[in-house]
């Protein structure tokens, strides 16, 4: 069973007080976003504008809707040129979506291309799509929660260019009510100031960036993981997304990790968050992804 609806990544992209200036002088950014998923349809992309800090950001409020956005197939080996190309059409405000189909090569480099009729202005960036794997073998189709038994999976081989595989896993509650919580998260939700907002935020709980250097591997190639309880949100049925990223997505997750408190660091050497596009800001990224469907059992019954 395969699910292409990941929701890695949620965010409203601000300026972050780390960066060299003043909120006296605010320069409005476009905000880009959009994941190619290895052997899926091309994305949607979408386009809008910064806020100042103080104020209200509205995605429909801040979309950008007159721009040209193309998706670019870049050929294999040295150099740059252009393979193949998707001109992409505006659909709703700030949702920009490929005029034909096309189903994303995994290992192929593309690349992000926006322009701005009347202007020089230009968006530019490539990702490298991950290989494609798969969940190999048995997986259990329900476990109790926290039993000796452990959740675990094995991942077929994949690659990615230069650098060992760095992989996220979501766990996605089907079921994601209250009364649902595992004890742990039931505690954060009693304590928390903004209870809707956290509970929608458990509905999809990542793990955030794990390395491969932590798997065990088989001969075959395959690694065995063990899925963490603590990763356990939500009695019931949960899907259990297992992604593969590419640089830009890695950049981008590690980075903002380090802005919202995941470093030692003081806040005056805290680096901004790496985006990896030229002419604005935000994410133009690349992963591979496979999903299974596990029943959560709660103790005792």
């Amino acid at each position: 069973m395969k699910y292409y609806t990941l929701l890695l990544l949620s965010f409203a992209l601000v300026l972050s007080s780390c960066d060299p200036y003043t909120q006296d002088d605010y320069e409005e950014y476009y905000v880009v976003e959009s994941y190619l998923i290895a052997n899926a349809l091309l994305p949607e992309v979408r386009l809008s504008t910064t806020v100042p800090a103080d104020a209200f950001y509205d995605f429909e409020e801040a979309a950008t809707n007159d721009a040209g956005v193309e998706i670019q197939l870049l050929e294999s080996g040295p150099g740059s040129n252009i393979e193949l190309s998707w001109s992409y059409r505006y659909d709703t405000p700030g949702i920009y979506v490929p005029e034909l189909d096309h189903n994303v090569i995994p290992g192929r480099t593309y690349k992000l291309d926006i322009i701005f009729p009347g202007t020089s202005e230009r968006i530019t960036s490539t990702a490298t799509v991950p290989e494609a794997f798969e969940i190999i073998g048995e997986v259990q189709d329900s476990i109790v929660y926290q039993s000796t038994e452990q959740l675990e999976f094995t991942l077929s081989a994949s690659s990615y260019p230069n650098r060992q595989n760095i992989y996220v896993f979501n766990a996605i509650s089907l079921q994601p009510f209250s009364e649902n919580l595992t004890p742990f998260y039931a505690e954060l939700l009693s304590d928390s100031d903004e209870p809707e907002e956290d509970l929608e935020e458990f509905a999809n709980n990542s793990s955030g960036i794990i390395n491969e250097s932590g798997f065990e591997f088989n001969p075959d190639g395959s690694a065995t993981v063990q899925y963490p309880w603590i990763g356990v949100a939500f009695y019931g049925d949960n899907l259990i997304v297992a992604n593969t990223i590419d640089d830009n997505v890695y950049d981008f997750i590690r980075s903002q990790e380090t802005q919202l408190g995941g470093s030692t660091l003081s806040p005056g050497e805290i680096q901004n968050v790496i985006y990896n596009i030229e002419g604005g800001i935000g994410v133009f990224g690349a992963l591979a992804s496979d999903t299974v469907q596990v029943y959560i059992k709660r103790p005792g019954l």
